[in-house]
């Protein structure tokens, strides 16, 4: 857990220039200079760089250039396009063609790239296609402020931890919320779909219920006493204090965040010292395991919070969630604990440290691959969309209209899962757990919903009949499977959309098979989380 965090405020800056004899860059015009009209264009592994401001600037992958006039440039630079004023860090050797620029110094690396590639574009801002464009000799009297060290020299090393701590706190931000998703998917796959659930208030659940006290920041004492606050990371520890008198003190309990990261909600084997920015909550006679059970199930209440919406004390006695109940309609606490067991949380962490939860669920979802038939084995068959789903038009909110907000605007858009704009206005296409299917724009293309959205005109809002996430996800494929038919002489209005037909696995008597799509996409959801999850705990937990 991090103790002492690196701040921009708390390092020295000074001004350099970037280029010229006192620059803290080489400047050169790139070596390779190819014609792209003159490019062998095979594919190959080599990136072409250009002017673009899209991918890095690489236009194309090409394959190493035969003509000895044309010379490979070098990776490990900042390229610059002049009259374009795009920066980015090239970390391979490149070809390119006019107007680039590249940076070079010793103690450039990836990580301290980074940190200079922001500052470097706000000086661009300065230049245009004008006559104040970026020519060499400008570019080289522009300066730059940047962190120093004791001696007043450029701090490299400062720049490079800085953006290490960064990019681990995306990461942990990352490894939480797979954590959390890839642990709510394996309920369904072990069989919580079997147990009875029921809603449950906070007061009836917890024997305690109490907010942490108010300790200024100016009134720490350091020591090794883990302090509580709002943070959604390293498990809610904000620092390690030694404060005794006028703190309150918690042990074996949850705690959830009332503002911050509103809604977080992490599990305290340990003693610690909780602000007044969280709330402890005590169960009777828990153990560890119903505890973790608990904190994931509370956790998702993340997504009726926001900064603007803060818990307060009435708040969260009043709160509810759902759990498992055993035959009296009590907690079924027993069950929480054996499943949170079978998971094997215990014994993975006693055996190795280093394996996580993930890992087992990823092995119980292989397992569970290996006994559900391929696709290509299933039996599938023809089904008309309007039998599957209620299709509904969108209802377009103009551009005039919109005011900023937080809530996705589903338009024709073939990215961002088909959100264009995030805004705050409401009409009545506002739904959740809903697929839209473009009409318009990039026409046939599918998204699945699971969050509250507005639908616009070149979109149709489907509602499946059958009221399952995973089921949703695969039949969004299928959906997309037909676009290639689609374009824009041929359109996906509601009529036609109705008529369309997919194919679909079947059971044995000829209906759709959920049972099938369900743990299909389950498993394969898992697996994806299990990719992210083991990129990031590789390269940046150590």
């Amino acid at each position: 857990m991090m103790k002492n965090r690196l701040s921009l405020n708390d390092v020295e800056w000074g001004e350099f220039f970037i280029g010229g004899e006192e620059g803290i860059f080489k400047i050169s015009s790139t070596s390779s200079g190819i014609d792209k009209n003159k490019l062998n264009l095979n594919a190959g592994m080599i990136p072409y760089i250009t002017r673009s401001d899209m991918d890095n600037g690489i236009s194309l992958f090409i394959t190493k250039e035969q003509d000895i006039r044309y010379r490979i440039d070098e990776g490990n630079v900042i390229s610059i396009g002049l009259d374009t004023q795009t920066v980015f860090y090239q970390e391979n050797p490149f070809y390119t063609g006019q107007n680039i620029q590249v940076l070079k110094n010793k103690n450039l690396n990836k990580r301290v790239a980074m940190f200079l590639i922001p500052l470097l574009k706000i000086q661009m801002q300065k230049f245009n296609w004008g006559g104040n464009g970026a020519t060499l000799g400008r570019l080289n009297r522009t300066k730059i402020l940047l962190p120093v060290d004791a001696n007043g020299k450029v701090n490299w090393q400062f720049m490079e931890d800085y953006i290490k701590q960064e990019q681990k706190e995306i990461a942990e931000n990352v490894i939480n919320y797979y954590e959390q998703k890839i642990l709510e998917t394996a309920f369904d796959l072990v069989g919580f779909e079997d147990v009875e659930w029921k809603v449950f208030p906070f007061d009836k659940l917890f024997r305690k219920i109490q907010r942490g006290k108010r300790l200024k920041k100016a009134d720490h004492i350091d020591g090794n006493i883990a302090y509580v606050s709002s943070t959604g990371l390293n498990n809610g520890v904000d620092g390690f204090i030694g404060n005794k008198k006028d703190v309150r003190f918690f042990r074996e309990n949850l705690t959830i965040a009332n503002s911050g990261s509103v809604g977080s909600c992490f599990y305290h084997q340990y003693e610690y010292i909780a602000s007044d920015h969280v709330t402890s909550l005590t169960l009777e006679n828990a153990d560890k395991h119903i505890y973790l059970f608990m904190a994931t199930i509370i956790k998702r209440l993340e997504e009726k919070y926001s900064f603007n919406r803060e818990i307060n004390d009435k708040r969260i006695r009043t709160e509810k969630i759902i759990l498992p109940a055993d035959k009296k309609g009590n907690p079924h606490w027993d069950y929480m604990s054996k499943f949170m067991q079978k998971l094997e949380v215990e014994k993975l962490e006693k055996a190795l440290e280093y394996i996580y939860i993930y890992i087992y669920i990823y092995r119980l979802a292989i397992s569970e691959a290996l006994r559900l038939p391929l696709l290509k084995e299933k039996e599938w068959k023809e089904f008309w969309l309007e039998d599957l789903v209620d299709i509904s038009g969108g209802r377009d909110i103009y551009a005039k209209e919109r005011i900023d907000g937080d809530i996705p605007y589903v338009t024709g858009t073939a990215n961002n899962n088909g959100i264009g704009y995030f805004i705050s206005n409401k009409n009545p296409t506002l739904e959740r757990g809903c697929i839209s299917v473009n009409r318009n724009g990039s026409v046939g293309y599918a998204f699945y919903h699971p969050y509250e959205a507005l639908y616009g005109n070149d979109t149709r809002k489907l509602r499946s009949k059958y009221k399952d996430k995973y089921y949703s996800m695969f039949l969004v494929q299928s959906i997309k499977s037909q676009k290639e038919k689609y374009g824009y002489g041929y359109k996906m209005g509601t009529a036609r959309l109705k008529r369309q037909k997919i194919m679909l696995p079947v059971n044995n008597i000829g209906g759709p098979d959920f049972v099938y799509m369900k743990k299909y996409m389950q498993i394969e959801e898992i697996k994806a989380f299990y990719q992210t999850l083991d990129y990031y705990k590789k390269k940046y937990e150590n």
